[in-house]
Formats: structure tokens, C-alpha cells, sequence
């Protein structure tokens, strides 16, 4: 038994709470070796839970929310801020992350495998795929250097979209990311983007690759044109209709509403706000009532308005519509199956030992969950935080 390590209490185990269990993880693999329900009262309040996980953010190492500086920073400096950011979001008790577009979480997921980067696990989607004049093109710039600075690949046929893809999966992306609509970072008014013969061409060929394909989506066009070209998650999703929840149940297809960047960002764009306004009134509990799979995502992207390490407001605000388990499983179970990782989002025998815990009850009071209550990190077996010395 040397080389067990014990962890003993209350633990969330990614889909029901255990009052008091005693979980063995073997330290030279890394992989949970059982968990067991024990007798006896457990005087700790604390939660055992499996480690978080955000399924959209992005590394864009600039404080401010503007698109100039998103493309126009420093490499170095990005690099360097987003690493600080990595670092950040897992003292919060994030292993896993998911990036959705950005210069360098390429670069810092293959760190991260190589062990010299601490940070949450990185599934990288390289760089997002877009119209040309699309959103987040920087059009201050010419396209030529639009091209060049952004993070961003500009498609405008299903053939360039299928060797967008085929580019990411080259240089090591782990997922696909791609725009079916504007948002409006870049101005104007929505609309659609790329049509539904170049989205299934992205699908398709993500597929191929076995990764999951995501579709940023405002507005029910551009969610139907997801779903038409069989994208496996709606990222956003405002305006979603209850036909389409249907569907979305019927075919597994996740959503990721993204609530925390409408809380942070004020705007004075009336059409957003309108659609922010229904998404919050309306859309969460259309999907959640007709049995979508919903999944956490912030789309922080490490500005000073959308810090990582506060990542775990998006618990906090799904749970005002699903209840503070469902929200629980949202980041982390379902997070994971969202992410189609099959070995961890769980603290179950022969899961990866991505384990956190926090002081107090978060099925209780969910707010437990902040940066703050997070006492202890294991990530891959490997202790990155322990506070309470809880591990025996």
C-alpha cells in the first residue's frame, strides 16, 4: 500500500454525493485505485469533488477587451500572461480546460504534456475558423495582415474550411472551433456566417480526425445551421428555440451557454442586450427543460472584466436554473463527456486522479466553489495544492 495515497470525506463524485468515502489513488500512475463508502462520522466539512472543468475559454494574454490588442499584443507578453492565467485557473481547481480560438494554447497544451507548464489539462482547438470579414477579423487591418495577426482562419468554400481543419489538426489541435454567426466584438449587426455546406465540411472533417466540433452560434439561423451540419456542441446558443432543445436532446448535442461573459460585459449594443436579456428569461430553461446536456463554459478570456481563476461563476449562475447538483455535474461529468475525455470529470476506480476539494458543502451552498474555498488540487495524481495537508 505505499504507494496509495488516501483522501477521506464527503465527496461529489461527478454524478451523486458520497457522505463520507475513503478514495485510494495510486501515486506512480496517477489513476484512482477505488473509493469506497465508509462508516464512522466524518468531522471535516469539506467536499471531495473531481477537478473543474471549463469548456470555453481563451488565452489572450491582454487586460483589455478590445480586438486591436487581442491580435496586436506582443507575443511574448501574451505568452507570458497566459501562462500566469493557466497557473491561476488551476489554483482554482480547474484541470481541464478547453480553448476556443487564441494564438497560444497551442504551444502551452504540448507544454503542459511535457510537465513544464503548470497549468489545467489544455484541449486546444488552435484557431477558430471564420468567413472572410467575419468575426473577429480585424478589418483596421488589411486582409493580408488581418490574416497574419489573428487568431483566427478565414474560410470561404468547404474545401479552404476542410484545410483549415486539416491545418489545426497539424499543428496539434484537439478539437474545432468554428463561427456560424458574428457575435459582435467586431461591430455591426448579426448575421450568420459560413454556410451550412462549409460548417459540415469543418464537422466532417473534425470527425475524421475523431475530435469534437464546436459552433459559436447567436440567433436560431445560425443554431440551425449548426445543428444541420451535425456540430456536436452549441457554444452560446442565444435565441435557441424549443424545437431545436429537441433536436439537440434526440441527437446528444451539447450546450454550452456561456452565462458568465454576459454578466461581465456591459454593452451598449442594444440587439445584444435583447438577446442577452432572452437567453437569461428564456433559452436556459428551454434547453434544460427539454433534457439538454449543458455543459460549463465561461468564454473568459483572462482580460481584466473576464479573469481566469474566477472561472467558477459559471457554476454559480447555471445553478440558478438547474439546481446546484445538476450545475456540479455540469462542470465536471458532463464537462467531460462535452470534451469526450472518458477518463476523468469522475472520482470513481480507474478514472485519472484529477481531484479537488473545498472547504463546506457545495450542494449546499454552491458559491463553495470559488477560488477561494479551494483547498487542495491533484492533477494526474500529482499534488498541486494541499492547504489542510488532507492527503494521507
Amino acid at each position: 500500500m505505499e504507494d496509495i495515497r488516501l483522501l477521506r470525506g464527503r465527496t461529489f463524485d461527478g454524478q451523486n454525493m458520497i457522505e463520507n468515502a475513503e478514495i485510494g489513488i495510486n501515486i506512480k500512475s496517477g489513476i484512482i485505485e477505488y473509493v469506497d463508502e465508509i462508516n464512522g462520522k466524518n468531522n471535516l466539512d469539506i467536499t471531495i469533488l473531481p477537478g473543474l472543468i471549463d469548456t470555453h475559454i481563451h488565452f489572450f494574454g491582454s487586460e483589455s477587451d478590445q480586438l486591436i490588442d487581442w491580435v496586436l499584443t506582443d507575443n511574448v507578453l501574451l505568452t507570458i500572461k497566459s501562462v500566469y492565467d493557466a497557473e491561476a485557473l488551476l489554483d482554482a481547481g480547474f484541470t481541464t480546460v478547453r480553448t476556443m480560438g487564441d494564438k497560444v494554447s497551442l504551444g502551452m497544451s504540448k507544454a503542459e504534456k511535457l510537465r513544464i507548464l503548470k497549468g489545467p489539462r489544455i484541449i486546444s482547438s488552435g484557431y477558430s475558423i471564420a468567413e472572410t470579414g467575419g468575426n473577429d477579423d480585424p478589418k483596421f487591418l488589411s486582409h493580408e495582415l488581418s490574416k497574419e495577426f489573428s487568431y483566427s482562419y478565414y474560410c470561404d468554400s468547404p474545401w479552404e474550411c476542410r484545410k483549415a481543419v486539416r491545418m489545426n489538426i497539424r499543428n496539434g489541435a484537439e478539437s474545432i472551433k468554428a463561427y456560424s454567426s458574428r457575435s459582435f466584438v467586431g461591430g455591426g449587426k448579426l448575421k450568420t456566417e459560413l454556410t451550412v455546406d462549409e460548417l459540415s465540411a469543418i464537422s466532417d472533417e473534425a470527425h475524421v480526425a475523431h475530435l469534437k466540433a464546436a459552433a459559436h452560434s447567436y440567433g436560431p439561423d445560425a443554431i440551425q445551421n449548426s445543428l444541420d451540419a451535425n456540430f456536436d456542441s452549441i457554444e452560446h446558443g442565444l435565441g435557441i428555440t424549443e424545437d431545436q432543445a429537441e433536436f439537440m436532446k434526440k441527437k446528444d448535442i451539447f450546450y454550452v451557454p456561456t452565462l458568465s461573459v454576459y454578466r461581465a460585459k456591459v454593452s451598449s449594443n442594444q440587439e445584444r442586450n435583447e438577446l442577452v436579456k432572452k437567453h437569461f428569461e428564456k433559452d436556459i430553461s428551454i434547453a434544460f427543460n427539454a433534457g439538454v446536456k449543458i455543459a460549463t463554459g465561461t468564454d473568459f478570456l483572462g482580460t481584466r472584466n473576464e479573469p481566469h481563476g474566477l472561472n467558477a461563476s459559471e457554476i454559480i449562475y447555471l445553478s440558478e436554473f438547474t439546481g446546484n447538483i445538476y450545475a456540479l455535474k455540469a462542470a465536471t461529468s458532463l464537462a467531460a463527456e462535452c470534451l469526450g475525455l472518458n477518463n476523468i470529470g469522475f472520482v470513481k476506480k480507474g478514472f485519472q486522479a484529477d481531484i479537488i476539494s473545498v472547504k463546506g458543502d457545495p450542494l449546499k451552498e454552491i458559491t463553495k466553489v470559488r477560488r477561494g474555498n479551494v483547498i487542495f488540487v491533484m492533477k494526474k495524481g500529482e499534488i498541486i495544492k494541499d492547504i489542510e495537508n488532507l492527503i494521507k
